[in-house]
């Protein structure tokens, strides 16, 4: 074998070690590795490496784990959505503020406490309207109602999510209304309930809807949509939800009490203590209380049908049939009677608010010096530039320093500053619950000059907030109750808009009937006695509702009465007036200048829409089909918004407005509801 084949053969790994060792030190001649080592030396590289590797997987082994339970521990508890109820009945009232309760499971053994949001969504990821918020503690594996108070402006369906600590729990449909727009045949029923115990679960009847009685809502603010109501026993309720479930039945409710299982009626206690007298049927307030000699079992379909009237059209009336016999020949011309969405008298509001706070500029000014500007520039410029004698730098300068000039003088005389102050504008309906308390639905608009964040609150009224704008998409955090209130972060020189509804205390009006003669034709003669505590002033409007008819009051200083005075005029046209659409004004009338302040007459053209506003708190939509219960007038003061309705907000603000009291007088006794 030759060199050359010697150096093409394979060296054995020990024998190159041992050769490299022997070559590098030539104190190691000699040397060579025992056999034992020889045979082991590649194994042991081989461990260390897996020895290594493992103590790298075990170490991001750790660190995930780690991680992941830092997160478990910051999503906190799982929360299960067990069911949840709209309204009273699964429907919603439209411009009211609607109950939404929400059956909450902790499924974990760790309490929750944290923040619960419920929001209305536009579209599909669009935030709208402000943000309805409560602080919610829930034990260890247990459940727990919770209850929002959302302003429906609308019939249409929409998206609500709610959240807690700004995670995402559940989302929910907004259902249907719990009434039918003009263009649907039939008639619906309004919220009709049974309430059953709170640790019942009961299917019988199954003639009417069924709440459990601890979800009825604490606040009489939030009671408005619902209109009768079955009961067969005495709920277990705090204070808060009785004084809420009288204050609803003096308001207009209609309560039907059963038989218990025992064949015996219902004694009740504490604020509910006068629901117990022996008549079979009797009023509270403006609201009725009847017994039905039946037990719950045995409530039939035609006996709820029959229990729930709606005050709409209960007898002929030749002059109102003519009336809307004309008024649908009309409605195929141009100019008809519109049956409108809540909403839409809400944001007719608020557009004639805000357009109360725009500035007044001096357009012509701003108009003349922006031809100034324009001139200057060319031909001003241009003419400049082909002058020779002028180096090419000076058109440069003259077009920089007229932008400046003409700059500062435009932010002078086209900012803010034309005498703006902080102001509260209000428009507000209030329904009388009794002599002392008022039920008070309230549209509110805050100007302000200072960028900051706002609060509006109203303590122990039980108030209930909201933006009360479809597409708002300003951050505000609202909060129901005695202590609740809305907060707005609200941007310089703009106005942020708000609705609410309040129970307020009062004086007493003293009213009584003196003389009246009510003749099928209408009202022929009315005298109203007043107290001393009467809204009397000369600007104020005073109405009169009879059936379906408005009538003119004036009030005589010397003798403190009301008296009638004025033609009649139906109600269906005072509420929504034909419109002639080319001019955008009430037919037969000639337009002429209108000398009133803008605030006057946007206060003066309300009150109509005021009045049809109220008629919802009755439960009908359609205010051509209203008529007023026989047994009863109705009273409306239109006066400036006294000092106690005005709502407290954090701002020196000044505050005007105007408000609507609306009041029934029994005709059987002369005495005011």
């Amino acid at each position: 074998m030759n060199a050359m084949e010697r150096n093409d053969r394979p060296i054995h790994p020990v024998c190159a070690v041992r050769r490299y060792s022997q070559s590098a030190n030539p104190l190691n001649a000699g040397f060579s590795l025992p056999p034992t080592l020889r045979t082991q030396h590649k194994p042991a590289r081989r461990s260390n490496d897996m020895r290594t590797a493992f103590v790298i997987f075990a170490a991001v082994i750790l660190v995930l784990t780690t991680f992941s339970t830092m997160a478990i521990a910051q999503s906190g508890p799982t929360l299960k959505v067990v069911e949840h109820t709209w309204g009273f009945d699964g429907r919603v009232q439209p411009g009211q503020f609607n109950p939404l309760s929400i059956l909450l499971d902790n499924q974990t053994d760790e309490a929750i406490d944290a923040t619960a949001t419920l929001q209305r969504m536009q579209g599909l990821l669009n935030p709208a309207g402000g943000q309805y918020v409560q602080q919610v503690f829930i034990a260890p594996a247990a459940r727990r109602w919770i209850q929002f108070y959302p302003y429906v402006a609308n019939s249409y369906s929409t998206e609500w999510v709610l959240s807690f600590d700004g995670e995402d729990i559940s989302e929910f449909t907004q259902p249907r209304p719990a009434y039918k727009l003009e263009s649907e045949k039939e008639e619906q029923q309004p919220q009709v309930i049974i309430l059953d115990r709170a640790d019942t679960v009961s299917s019988r009847p199954s003639t009417v809807k069924h709440l459990p009685e601890n979800i009825f809502p604490p606040y009489a603010t939030a009671t408005v949509g619902l209109h009768t109501v079955f009961l067969d026993h005495v709920p277990d309720w705090e204070l808060p939800r009785q004084q809420a479930f009288i204050s609803w039945l003096k308001l207009g409710g209609r309560l039907y009490l059963l038989r218990d299982r025992r064949g015996e009626y219902p004694r009740f206690g504490g604020e509910l203590a006068g629901l117990n007298q022996p008549l079979n049927s009797y009023s509270v307030g403006s609201g009725n209380v009847s017994r039905l000699d039946v037990q719950r079992e045995g409530l039939t379909e035609t006996m709820v049908r029959n229990a729930v009237v709606l005050d709409v059209l209960q007898g002929e009336d030749e002059e109102f049939e003519e009336f809307a016999r004309q008024q649908d020949q009309r409605s195929r011309g141009i100019g008809q009677l519109i049956e409108v969405e809540p909403s839409s008298i809400d944001e007719q509001f608020f557009r004639q608010m805000r357009e109360l706070t725009l500035p007044d500029h001096a357009w012509w000014l701003i108009f003349l010096l922006a031809l100034c500007y324009i001139g200057l520039i060319f031909p001003g410029c241009f003419a400049l530039s082909k002058n020779k004698r002028l180096h090419f730098l000076a058109t440069y300068s003259a077009l920089v320093g007229l932008s400046v000039i003409f700059s500062i003088l435009f932010l002078s005389i086209g900012q803010r500053g034309y005498g703006e102050s902080t102001t509260l504008q209000t428009l507000a309906v209030a329904r009388a619950e009794d002599n002392t308390h008022w039920n008070v639905m309230q549209w509110n608009a805050l100007f302000v000059t200072s960028g900051d964040s706002y609060q509006a609150t109203a303590a122990d009224q039980q108030s209930v907030y909201s933006t009360g704008e479809i597409v708002n998409q300003a951050e505000v955090q609202i909060a129901p109750g005695n202590a609740g209130g809305i907060t707005m972060q609200i941007p310089p020189f703009s106005t942020q808009t708000f609705v609410s509804r309040r129970r307020l205390a009062s004086a007493d009006w003293r009213l009584k009937i003196s003389d009246i003669d009510l003749q099928l034709s209408g009202l022929v003669k009315l005298s109203i006695q007043t107290g001393d505590n009467f809204p009397a002033a000369e600007d104020n409007r005073y109405l009169v509702l009879a059936g379906r008819r408005l009538y003119e009051m004036k009030y005589d200083d010397q003798t403190k009465q009301l008296k009638l005075f004025g033609a009649k005029r139906q109600l269906a046209e005072y509420c929504q007036p034909r419109f002639d659409i080319q001019y955008a004004r009430p037919w037969g009338q000639a337009q002429k200048e209108d000398l009133r302040p803008p605030t006057e007459r946007f206060y003066d053209e309300s009150l109509p829409s005021l009045v049809q506003r109220n008629l919802l708190d009755d439960l009908v939509n359609k205010v051509t089909r209203y008529e007023l219960p026989s047994d009863r007038l109705r009273l409306f003061v239109y006066t400036a918004l006294p000092e106690e309705f005005v709502i407290s907000v954090s701002a020196a603000a000044k505050s005007t407005g105007r408000i609507l009291f609306a009041r029934d007088l029994l005709l059987r006794s002369g005495e005011s509801r």
